[in-house]
């Protein structure tokens, strides 16, 4: 199910270009979800993703599979950090995200288009980078509390989540 959410929202959004919940719900899943149950889901999610949009080729697969992975793995060493240290870090991927694509494109169009591309991808990256700051600065929180008491009824752990 959490699958078909990632998968459904961005093709909601799709109209706009890098608006999305993606990273705030990564970002939730590594939070909530056991390393053995994200990590399939991010890969299933990328290939489907990859699938879908007829991407699936090195220039698109295993960078976007690194950047969400790598999402992953640093919002899992943040979740017990206050909520500024993780917008700050949602913010600042929506420029990384960007870069993972540089490897591939330097191998397969030469190390003279860097740097144009990553002066065309620059309004992407921050359009990414307010939209994850917004997105996970109101909604990080609740849906992470849903999630936790979805999975595990019985605790009341996530109540206090954060001291506001």
């Amino acid at each position: 199910m959490l699958l078909a959410v990632l998968i459904a929202q961005e093709y909601a959004f799709m109209a706009l270009p890098n608006v999305q919940l993606t990273v705030v719900l990564i970002m939730v899943y590594a939070a909530v979800l056991p390393w053995a149950t994200l990590l399939p889901l991010i890969a299933i999610y990328v290939l489907i993703d990859n699938l879908i949009m007829g991407s699936l080729s090195i220039m698109y697969f295993w960078p976007m599979l690194a950047a969400w992975m790598f999402l992953a793995v640093i919002s899992k060493l943040l979740m017990q950090k206050d909520l500024w240290v993780q917008v700050g870090f949602a913010s600042l991927f929506g420029f990384v995200y960007g870069w993972f694509f540089c490897v591939v494109y330097v191998i397969l169009f030469g190390w003279a288009t860097l740097v144009p591309y990553l002066i065309s991808d620059l309004p992407f990256e921050i359009i990414m980078a307010v939209n994850n700051f917004v997105t996970v600065l109101v909604i990080y929180l609740p849906i992470r509390k849903l999630l936790e008491k979805l999975i595990n009824p019985k605790t009341n752990s996530s109540d206090n989540l954060y001291e506001q």
